[in-house]
């Protein structure tokens, strides 16, 4: 049972990755996102829902839960925050002005490429676990 307890975990880890990059994927639910709620950084907020949901050093990636390609999609992204973490200052700029700047669009891009990869198969159930999850 504890092994079917871990794989529900990791689906409901996979679809909280596919949030993040839906968030980070998309000006227009950052606006919302700032708009609803004007005391929190985005740009922060992008940076730190995947932090939340990702340690490249430490993330495993079982099957069914992920494909290879997915695997390699969510370290694409990894890899590209990392690189505009570098290139923007700290702390990063608001909304307004991250949205302007080449490394932010990067980002966008990168969050959206891996998000077109985690929906071929979309998201999980969050209490029943995927028929190949024997």
């Amino acid at each position: 049972m504890a092994g079917h307890e871990n794989m529900l975990v990791y689906q409901r880890l996979r679809n909280r990755q596919i949030e993040a990059l839906e968030l980070a994927s998309s000006w227009p639910s950052q606006r919302e996102y700032q708009q609803n709620t004007p005391s929190v950084s985005v740009t922060n907020e992008v940076i730190n829902q995947w932090d939340d949901v990702f340690d490249d050093t430490a993330f495993c990636f079982p099957k069914p839960i992920y494909t290879k390609s997915e695997e390699i999609a969510l370290r694409e992204y990894s890899r590209a925050l990392t690189d505009v973490s570098r290139r923007t200052r700290n702390p990063l700029p608001e909304l307004s002005a991250a949205i302007a700047l080449s490394a932010w669009e990067d980002l966008r891009k990168a969050a959206q490429m891996a998000l077109n990869v985690m929906m071929v198969r979309g998201r999980f159930s969050e209490d029943a676990l995927i028929e190949d999850a024997d």
